[in-house]
């Protein structure tokens, strides 16, 4: 009953030929019962209008059509951008590396450009120094002419009295001889500076130029009253000491400029001409030596106005003050005035401290925060243990200090010089300590020794002080560290300790298990060393000899 009521959907697979009813083998079978031609039921359904969803179906195909349309150009237009992206990458990698590159040839034109400045701003500030030390030794020689100029009409006006007219008007032989003497080497001297000139005198500043002056070195002080018999000549002496300074500037750069004046009496007023004389003077050396007996008179410079000068004076690099008795009201500003000082280096003070306060000195400078001294004298001062510790921590701080003198009448001892040779292991500084006719025994000597050569062992040797020489009078250990460079010293110790021992052939004995690849290294130290010799015992071949020996000529075979 429902087989003639077959639903839509099986009407259009049939006419679609997806899917057949059981009247498809009904095709133009043929029957003609009403009379016509019958062509069968596909024919029939596919001349009919299209069905409602069959309309649906091609609407949506043609949506989908059309989105994938849309799709296909936007997946085009994306692609596209890729590419583009792409290649925008390219040219900003491009740019950087353009951008990098231009960066380091920037860099390296700033460098090349910093450099060229740098080399042309030295070689400015170096000409501009050239001109203006021209300029400045053109002004100096300017005023040094003019000095010489104004002085052309000087005339010395001090009256020098012969010893037979001194003789004549009561005075001594020997004060007469003294007044003579002295009155003439004032005057020499004081026509020398105006003539812009310095002495020419056999000194210990050989090298340089300047005033030199030894006059009464022994006796008693002669007074006040014959030193002012002097003062006219003082007079003429200071005033041309005052304008001394231009000669002083054309002294060439090498040549010391110096005072030096040993055993000069005198009286205050006298003194202080000199003094004011001196004040700002730019002399590089001041020795004031006295004669002083301790009796309280005053026969030289005084303490107070030796400081003085040195405070006024920036280029002052060497000063000495023996026999003049220093206080402890001097100490401290004396020591100040010295590791304060711009330009001092060598500091000699002998025979100047009451017991005790030469220690007071001596802690004071050794103490302070900068000490700039490379030569400290301090001989014959009363020093005692009671500095050795300070002494000793000082030393093996390894300062400046290149050369220390605590010679004679000081009253060190073996302990003391015990902790002095435990700072000398590790100083590097120091190349001479003189410390001769101190309360120093064997024992002390040896401990001296041992810092400067401890032959107990190889590395004890090498770990000696290879700078330093010390002075001990007759026992001087100088041998030892001879040369000026430290490492040819070390070398020749070294050398001397395989020496003696080769000569019992005891070497072989101290090396213990030594690996045989340092071999090569010993034998190649062994001929260095040798080489620092001038004219070894034992012959560093012999040495070699022993030192192979110890493995057997198997041992280098394998």
């Amino acid at each position: 009953m429902n087989d003639n009521k077959s639903s839509p959907t099986k009407k259009r697979k049939s006419n679609d030929g997806r899917a057949t009813t059981d009247g498809a083998h009904d095709v133009n079978t043929g029957n003609t019962n009403d009379g016509g031609c019958f062509s069968g039921q596909r024919g029939d359904v596919a001349s009919g209008p299209p069905s409602p969803t069959e309309n649906n179906t091609s609407q949506l195909d043609d949506r989908m059509e059309q989105i994938m349309m849309r799709m296909e150009e936007k997946l085009s237009a994306v692609s596209s951008l890729e590419s583009r992206c792409e290649q925008l990458e390219k040219k900003c990698s491009s740019l950087e590396n353009m951008l990098e590159s231009t960066s380091n040839k920037i860099d390296c034109l700033h460098l090349d450009l910093d450099q060229k400045c740098n080399s042309l701003e030295s070689r400015l500030k170096t000409k501009v120094d050239t001109v203006h030390v021209k300029v400045e030794k053109s002004l100096q020689l300017h005023e040094y002419n003019e000095m010489l100029i104004k002085n052309q009409s000087w005339e010395y006006s001090a009256a020098v009295d012969t010893t037979d007219y001194l003789l004549s008007n009561g005075y001594t032989e020997h004060e007469a001889s003294y007044l003579a003497e002295t009155a003439e080497e004032l005057k020499d001297m004081t026509t020398k500076m105006r003539r812009g000139e310095f002495p020419s005198v056999e000194t210990f500043s050989s090298d340089g130029k300047g005033i030199y002056i030894e006059m009464y070195d022994s006796g008693p002080p002669l007074g006040y009253a014959l030193n002012n018999e002097l003062l006219p000549h003082w007079q003429e002496f200071a005033a041309a000491l005052k304008q001394v300074t231009p000669a002083i500037n054309v002294l060439p750069d090498n040549c010391e400029s110096f005072v030096e004046l040993y055993f000069v009496q005198l009286n205050h007023d006298a003194m202080k001409l000199i003094k004011e004389a001196l004040i700002g003077t730019p002399f590089q050396k001041f020795v004031f030596t006295n004669n002083d007996n301790g009796d309280g008179v005053p026969v030289g410079m005084s303490v107070d106005a030796i400081i003085d000068i040195v405070e006024s004076n920036k280029l002052l690099r060497k000063l000495e003050i023996g026999r003049n008795r220093i206080g402890i009201d001097h100490i401290e500003r004396l020591c100040s005035a010295v590791y304060t000082h711009p330009a001092l280096v060598e500091l000699e003070v002998f025979n100047c401290f009451e017991p005790g306060i030469g220690d007071r000195m001596l802690t004071s400078l050794l103490t302070s925060d900068d000490l700039k001294l490379e030569k400290l004298v301090m001989f014959s001062n009363n020093i005692t243990s009671g500095v050795s510790t300070v002494l000793a921590d000082f030393l093996a701080a390894n300062p400046r200090l290149k050369e220390l003198d605590l010679d004679d009448e000081n009253g060190l001892n073996d302990s003391d010089v015990a902790l002095i040779a435990n700072a000398l292991r590790s100083n590097t500084t120091l190349k001479t300590l003189w410390l001769n006719e101190n309360n120093i025994t064997k024992v002390g000597k040896e401990s001296l020794r041992l810092a400067l050569c401890d032959d107990s062992s190889l590395n004890s040797a090498a770990d000696s002080n290879h700078t330093c020489t010390v002075d001990l009078g007759r026992e001087a250990f100088d041998v030892y560290n001879s040369h000026e460079q430290g490492q040819i010293n070390r070398g020749r110790k070294i050398y001397s300790l395989l020496s003696s021992r080769n000569e019992t052939m005891s070497n072989v004995q101290h090396f213990g298990n030594i690996d045989l690849k340092i071999l090569p290294t010993m034998l190649e130290a062994v001929q260095k060393y040798a080489t620092n010799m001038c004219d070894p015992k034992v012959k560093p071949l012999s040495i070699v000899y022993e030192v192979m020996r110890k493995w057997g000529v198997g041992n280098f075979e394998t």
